[in-house]
């Protein structure tokens, strides 16, 4: 019998658990644009945001990665690592393997290539979807086309039907990934709120209705 998805799952994190386990704060740095990564990573719990900095010097937001995703794997493969930086979100737990384990674990291993796989598919879906995003004309419809994937990714649906995105996004994270100002940003969010549409718990978005949010694209 061919392994499940789950047994696969759980062979890949206990070879990154028997490694070294890493810790990070809010906004420390995980891997650097001018140094090779340390290692290749697995996060155990937390949040890494994957970003660049423009040439007029402002942050801009690539991705987002949660527990049970590995980073960087194009570097993992190629050895190429472009000028892209890792960070901690949140308080975040990771694993780190050295790059040559983490090859000698896959050769040995060939049936946990599907998993890296979907997940190369999956970051690939997610650029896909951001490209798509940032086609809309106005900030508004950016701004809103972001929190929906996010709510479809991060999203918890409440008992009133609403759904709350529990991953840490501040509103410069959606600025910078949406190629907005916070200005606009702030301004924006504040007006979906006075519509019904889009509320607070705490520090985490809640949308209180996706389809009428996203009927406005």
């Amino acid at each position: 019998m061919s392994m499940t998805l789950i047994k696969k799952l759980e062979l890949l994190e206990t070879f990154f658990k028997s490694h070294t386990r890493l810790q990070y704060k809010k906004g420390e740095t995980v891997v650097r644009p001018e140094d090779d990564p340390s290692g290749v990573f697995l996060i155990e719990w937390g949040f890494i945001k994957a970003y660049n900095i423009t040439k007029y010097g402002e942050e801009n937001l690539l991705l987002v990665r949660s527990s049970g995703a590995v980073f960087p794997l194009i570097w993992a493969f190629t050895g190429e690592h472009r000028d892209i930086t890792y960070e901690a979100m949140e308080p975040t737990s990771l694993w780190r393997v050295s790059k040559a384990e983490y090859i000698d674990f896959l050769n040995k291993n060939p049936e946990i290539m599907p998993v890296i796989l979907d997940m190369a598919v999956e970051a690939y879906r997610l650029h896909s979807e951001r490209v798509i995003t940032l086609s809309y004309r106005t900030a508004r419809e950016r701004i809103i086309s972001f929190i929906a994937t996010n709510a479809n990714r991060f999203g918890i649906k409440n008992k009133d039907g609403s759904i709350t995105i529990h991953a840490p996004f501040r509103q410069s994270d959606i600025a910078s990934s949406v190629n907005a100002t916070r200005e606009t940003t702030s301004r924006e969010i504040n007006s979906l709120k006075k519509k019904g549409l889009l509320s607070t718990d705490g520090s985490l978005l809640v949308v209180d209705d996706l389809d009428k949010l996203t009927s406005v694209l």
